[in-house]
């Protein structure tokens, strides 16, 4: 079976901003994951596509990634005493636990850009794919 990757919104905004610090750290991550399965939650997925919005290219930036197989993830209400219980153990962000939950729940890597959120699942037992670790 292969490996699942849980994308943090920094790791797909790396990957399509050739301006952004991470893009070439972006781009070998994504070509050294493309037998893993990728997974963003919901509420990351939301949280990228904000920009290209904004910019009115939202369908096209859509398009693009089409091709990465990524398969958005929905948020169950079930998880909300897990995600509080994290977010008060961790003191992240919200945005950022929901990504963290999610690895932790399916037991897989975590690629993010965040330095607070990747030594937060590095010292929870994640695995993570990060350019500052």
């Amino acid at each position: 079976m292969a490996s699942i990757v849980i994308l943090d919104a920094s790791a797909l905004i790396a990957l399509y901003s050739s301006a952004d610090a991470h893009h070439s750290w972006a781009l070998n991550m994504f070509r050294d994951t493309a037998a893993s399965t990728l997974e963003m939650p919901v509420l990351s997925f939301a949280e990228v596509l904000v920009h290209p919005t904004r910019q009115g290219k939202r369908e096209k930036f859509l398009s693009s990634i089409s091709g990465l197989g990524l398969e958005v993830t929905e948020l169950p209400a079930k998880a909300a005493l897990e995600l509080a219980n994290l977010r008060n153990q961790t003191n992240l962000k919200m945005p950022d636990v929901v990504v963290l939950q999610r690895a932790l729940e399916v037991g897989g890597t975590l690629a993010t850009t965040d330095r607070k959120l990747a030594e937060t699942a590095s010292d929870l037992g994640l695995a993570v794919s990060s350019p500052l670790a």
